[in-house]
């Protein structure tokens, strides 16, 4: 009886629910959700630059902005940054060109919202001083120019800044822009904003300016440091290299990387891999290698405006305390031998490497601390004498003016 019942029950839910199908197959009146076509109104910007954002105002836009497509002069945009409160925001695609605006949202097209003007893209290629102490120094009053591209010939649109103090300026053609450098701004990079895009220029040194200045007197001071390209079989497994804007004597190219051809040449001067280096090491190269080192210079010259200076050397490694030397000298010439330094002529400062347990985590800094009573010619760098299995590493440079 039990199993009757059990049967019984099932084909009653099966006839009710077999009912209700019936009557919603009778009844059926289902609707697809109807998107209203968008009614924009206008855009702004009405002209603009590659990348620029353009605003697109009207009504009926949703608020998905996955649902957005924008074309300017039929070129699709990328990047639709806003669709919200029947506003949409986007980025004037790479490949557009002028013409007409048109929109489609939810499938909905409105082929013509505004005629978009695409402008050509300005640049700045060079910026240069005419103060006597170097194309990127500028003093207060000193004219800058401003060389590069589409500048436009409406002065109106265009500003001028030194690291965000405004500067007055003349807009000469479209290629150049003369500034003149204003009192009081802070080092730094120089900006020209044309109908609000902004372009980033060199940086320029106010020399009454204080603080770290190493970016105007120095190359390649700080890591990631650079390297001259190899020659032909001097990579092997690259430990070491030359670096860029030093001038490396052969002492100090006392390394042949392993597996690289020593006929190729030795080199030295800069650690690459992670945390590339300055600094010098004997011991450990592939064959040909130099077991030691004695008076190994590398050195760069430079112009240091009159003033109150330090400079601060970080080492992150090194083995040679009191075998290796920082040396500042004026003049531009070749830095003297280890044992000559305390009696050289021209010597500004000096300072030897004094620890031998340093690391990455705790580098050790050697100060020299300098005036130049008026603008000097320098050479910076390092000599070194040391034996098999010793090196140093250098991880930054600091000029600093106080």
């Amino acid at each position: 009886m039990k199993n009757i019942f059990n049967l019984l029950s099932s084909l009653s839910l099966w006839a009710v629910f077999a009912a209700l199908m019936a009557g919603c197959e009778k009844d059926a009146n289902f609707k697809m959700y109807e998107y209203p076509m968008p009614k924009p109104t206008g855009i702004s910007p009405s002209e603009g630059y590659i990348q620029s954002r353009v605003l697109i105002t009207g009504t009926d836009f949703g608020d998905q902005v996955e649902a957005v497509k924008v074309f300017f002069g039929g070129v699709e945009a990328d990047s639709v940054l806003m669709c919200k409160n029947n506003r949409i925001v986007v980025k004037v695609p790479d490949a557009a060109v002028t013409g007409a605006v048109s929109l489609e949202v939810w499938g909905k097209s409105v082929d013509s919202v505004a005629t978009f003007t695409v402008l050509p893209t300005p640049t700045i290629v060079s910026v240069r001083s005419d103060n006597g102490l170097g194309e990127g120094v500028a003093a207060a009053g000193d004219l800058v120019t401003i060389t590069g591209t589409n500048f436009g010939t409406d002065a109106s649109v265009i500003s001028v800044s030194f690291n965000g103090t405004s500067a007055d300026f003349e807009l000469v053609d479209e290629e150049h822009i003369v500034a003149t450098a204003p009192a009081g701004y802070a080092s730094g990079s120089v900006y020209v904003t044309i109908n609000g895009m902004r372009l980033t220029g060199d940086a320029m040194m106010n020399p009454e300016s204080k603080g770290d200045v190493t970016i105007f007197y120095l190359e390649n001071y700080a890591r990631p440091f650079q390297q001259i390209p190899y020659i032909s079989g001097q990579e092997g497994d690259r430990n070491m290299a030359v670096p860029q804007g030093w001038t490396v004597n052969d002492a100090a190219k006392s390394f042949v990387n392993k597996n690289a051809d020593q006929s190729a040449g030795k080199v030295g001067g800069m650690f690459t891999g992670n945390g590339t280096s300055l600094g010098m090491q004997a011991g450990w190269g592939g064959s040909g290698s130099a077991s030691s080192i004695t008076n190994g210079k590398m050195y760069q010259s430079t112009v240091i405006p009159a003033g109150t200076y330090s400079m601060e050397i970080s080492y992150v490694e090194c083995n040679v305390a009191n075998k290796a030397c920082i040396v500042l000298m004026k003049g531009n010439a070749e830095l003297p031998d280890l044992e000559g330094i305390a009696s050289a002529s021209g010597i500004i400062a000096s300072a030897y490497f004094t620890s031998n347990s340093v690391s990455n985590d705790n580098p050790g800094v050697e100060t020299l601390h300098f005036t130049l009573d008026e603008d000097t010619e320098v050479t910076f760098g390092f000599v070194a004498t040391f034996g098999n299995n010793s090196y140093f590493k250098v991880s930054d440079i600091k000029l600093i003016l106080e």
